[in-house]
């Protein structure tokens, strides 16, 4: 499989989908991620319905039982089948749950995999799935699972992009760091042919994902642009990028914290003392998710 980046002319929707097919994140060996993901955004479905849907995968309730049974959560009784843990942990926490494992799985891995640190990515992905969630039990609770899974996947174009321009994502990075004071999103916007939120809103279209995702991905830098539908999931997604930013849980490509929108603030009836509570519980709360993700 060529390792060559399409950068020829001006990116298409037809080159993105291409680097996407070539890192085996379209195709049947991601069709059940993909299923699973737009079945925990629907806010139908029932308990029994994703239980059945996680047992049908060994390898997921696997996950799902171990991270119920980490310090994350904190429980003392033993978590040993899908629908205790519902029953324990209720349905939006293993819609989370799952939603991590899905993402830990559609990283793409070997030789062919464009030089990213995966570990940076996936540690900022999880903090802004958590601070997302975290801002939504306080002021929006009906978005908590949406907020957590939103969250998770709002940086996943950037795989993508390091397939589509990898000139242009080493120019934005030496960039970056010749003015470290310079905002991430409009760097990026001056040196890339494709910015990695549209790779991600192009991706998850395909996988036909809710249209929320798709949103909160695509104005997650600039929230007020979305559609009024999905404002809050977007604003809520921006927010939680602040916080785990500023909380030094970037990575490569969005190391710094930029201003937080006052208006998205707005939008959700967020306050200044939510983020500083928010932000001071992040670091513990990352740290115990990616311990459990990772079996630690």
């Amino acid at each position: 499989m060529s390792t060559q980046p399409i950068t020829q002319g001006r990116v298409e929707t037809a080159d993105i989908l291409k680097a996407a097919a070539a890192l085996g994140i379209l195709g049947g060996t991601a069709q059940a991620g993909r299923r699973l993901l737009a079945m925990l955004c629907n806010p139908t479905i029932t308990a029994a319905e994703i239980a059945a849907a996680i047992d049908r995968e060994p390898g997921m309730a696997a996950r799902v039982l171990r991270v119920a049974n980490s310090a994350f959560y904190g429980l003392t009784r033993k978590v040993s089948t899908i629908d205790r843990a519902l029953m324990l942990l209720g349905l939006n926490a293993v819609r989370g749950i799952a939603a991590a494992a899905c993402l830990d799985r559609a990283v793409p891995q070997g030789k062919d995999v464009p030089q990213i640190d995966v570990a940076s990515l996936l540690r900022h992905s999880v903090a802004v799935a958590a601070a997302a969630s975290e801002l939504a039990r306080l002021r929006k609770p009906e978005l908590v699972s949406e907020a957590f899974i939103a969250g998770l996947l709002h940086d996943y174009g950037v795989l993508v992009q390091l397939r589509v321009d990898p000139p242009g994502l080493l120019a934005f990075e030496r960039q970056m760091r010749s003015t470290p004071d310079g905002r991430a999103s409009e760097l990026e916007v001056q040196h890339v042919k494709v910015t990695h939120d549209h790779c991600a809103s192009v991706i998850f279209e395909q996988w036909q994902l809710p249209a929320s995702l798709v949103a909160s991905a695509r104005h997650h830098h600039h929230p007020d642009e979305a559609p009024e539908p999905h404002a809050e999931i977007a604003a809520l997604v921006h927010i939680a990028d602040h916080l785990g930013r500023a909380a030094e849980l970037g990575f490569a490509y969005e190391p710094a914290a930029e201003p937080v929108s006052r208006a998205a603030m707005a939008v959700l009836g967020v306050t200044d003392e939510d983020l500083g509570l928010v932000g001071a519980e992040l670091p513990d709360r990352v740290q115990a998710l990616q311990q459990s993700l990772s079996g630690a």
